[in-house]
């Protein structure tokens, strides 16, 4: 993984600038590819992406294709300007994805101007719920966004779930949000990982008791060709996208307990009649 410079103003090299940004395109790359190839969003051009994935390179191609990501995207453009740094400088996208200390640095009548007036599909009405309930403790965190969107959507308005229902729901989200787990197996394709997965109880969100499941892997991508049990990953739907440095690790069960404390607020916050 490439150095991050997260929270720093220090001055780095012109060369040095390039290599995190190339690192930055590839951390975005990695966490993106497999909604992508889902064809949840993003351009089609899942090859593209993957090719630079394999060949650990990022690249002015790439970049354009990741700047097609309709939700994704304008969030590395609000971090980026809010801390003065260029979108694909890596702290930006490893802010975004996993977390670190720029989400602290994006004030939140930014962030609620940019929810209201930029983020594409927010019903204006839930994103002044959201933050009437949050307040300061909404961060431009991909797993809040996934969060908040399931707390303002219909199904956490309506009645109560149904066991499947509610099954389905914990999911759905815990394959959309950014998880991590612990290498215990390595297998040719597939990582077998112990995690802890979302829960909903009472109308609360939570991490659950850890369990034991199996993720698909690339062994082509170099971060992984020497991946190895107690390894750390991150995880996007059944997909292990990369290893996980122990300051990532810290800051992603950090910045995901923040979410999760906003999260159950607005769970909380009185239901808009329809």
């Amino acid at each position: 993984m490439g150095g991050s410079n997260e929270g720093g103003d220090d001055a780095v090299t012109a060369e040095e600038g390039q290599a995190l940004t190339e690192n930055g395109i590839l951390l975005h790359a990695k966490h993106a590819y497999m909604p992508n190839s889902l064809g949840y969003c993003g351009p089609d051009d899942r090859g593209l992406i993957l090719r630079h994935i394999e060949e650990s390179k990022g690249g002015e191609d790439l970049a354009s294709t990741l700047k097609g990501f309709e939700a994704a995207y304008p969030f590395l453009r609000l971090i980026a300007r809010s801390t003065g740094r260029e979108v694909f400088d890596y702290a930006v996208p490893e802010a975004y994805w996993i977390g670190n200390a720029l989400l602290d640095r994006v004030e939140t009548p930014e962030f609620y101007r940019f929810s209201h007036h930029e983020l594409v599909g927010k019903d204006p009405r839930e994103v002044k719920k959201l933050f009437k309930a949050v307040g300061g403790r909404a961060r431009p965190h991909h797993t809040f966004y996934v969060m908040s969107t399931y707390a303002t959507s219909s199904v956490a308005d309506g009645p109560s779930l149904s066991a499947d229902g509610r099954r389905k729901v914990e999911g759905l989200i815990d394959n959309c949000r950014i998880s991590w787990g612990e290498v215990q197996e390595v297998g040719k394709k597939k990582l077998t990982v112990r995690y802890e997965p979302i829960s909903l109880n009472d109308g609360r969100m939570l991490l659950s008791s850890p369990v034991v499941r199996r993720v698909n892997y690339n062994p082509e991508v170099r971060s992984f060709s020497r991946v190895k049990p107690g390894d750390w990953v991150t995880m996007h739907w059944d997909y292990a996208c990369d290893v996980a440095s122990p300051r990532q690790l810290r800051n992603i069960k950090k910045y995901t307990a923040l979410d999760i404390e906003a999260t159950n607020r607005i769970l909380k916050a009185p239901r808009r009649k329809p």
